[in-house]
């Protein structure tokens, strides 16, 4: 493991393999560069009354709501002093951790188990088990 994508949705859960990562990269011979994704489910929408504008504002506060999400690991990243980089995404949460290992060239998915998903509200067991199935690379569960 060194280059780690990091599923983090600010669950419980999601802040345990946060941590997981942390004592991994304590103890690692070599620091893992760790990218730290959060993905918001885009809305959909149906009615002759949604503006382009309004679609706008909610990919834009998914958007903001991402950052906030993020900032809490890349805080406990930096004073870990693990080398990190966040992305903050609207989408399909296992095919945008499929894309983000492709582009990113991620070695291993680092994720926790029953967090609470994006807008949809799923249990994140389920996302899981989306994602181990869409990735090529090994994927890390934590509970």
């Amino acid at each position: 493991m060194r280059n780690i994508l990091l599923a983090y949705d600010g669950s419980d859960n999601a802040k345990r393999a946060l941590q997981y990562i942390i004592d991994f990269a304590a103890e690692a011979p070599k620091p893992p560069q760790v990218h730290v994704l959060n993905v918001q489910q885009e809305p959909v929408l149906y009615g002759e009354f949604v503006t382009s504008d309004t679609v706008e504002e909610l990919n834009r506060s998914f958007l903001e709501k991402s950052k906030r999400t993020l900032a809490e690991a890349a805080t406990a990243l930096q004073a870990a002093g693990i080398v990190h980089e966040t992305h903050a995404i609207l989408g399909n949460v296992a095919q945008q951790v499929n894309d983000a290992v492709q582009r990113l060239g991620c070695d291993t998915v680092v994720m926790g188990t029953r967090g609470m998903g994006s807008f949809s509200g799923m249990l994140m067991g389920s996302v899981a088990n989306r994602v181990v199935h869409e990735v090529s690379v090994p994927v890390l569960l934590v509970k």
